[in-house]
């Protein structure tokens, strides 16, 4: 897990630039708008991260950890279900 905040902040964004470019990609509208919303989520939880490291240390650190890595298996899953629709499974 990342420890540096400032690190977590820039992969959520490199997370989310990734997420706008497979719903961009996508011919499947249920897929496109699952892309999207991981967008979001990536998007949320960096803001959420930014407002955190503004604060200073907070007691919440492993409540972040938790939803990075929540944030992290949605896209997972997204991600295989792509894989399912490519190979026609």
């Amino acid at each position: 897990m990342l420890n540096n905040l400032s690190e977590q902040i820039r992969d959520c964004y490199r997370h989310a630039q990734n997420c706008a470019r497979k719903a961009a990609e996508q011919g499947d509208p249920n897929l496109k708008q699952d892309f999207l919303e991981l967008e979001e989520s990536w998007l949320f939880l960096a803001r959420s991260f930014t407002f955190n490291e503004r604060l200073g240390d907070s007691p919440d650190v492993m409540n972040r950890r938790k939803s990075y890595e929540f944030v992290q298996g949605l896209e997972s899953f997204v991600l295989d279900a792509q894989r399912r629709k490519i190979e026609g499974e």
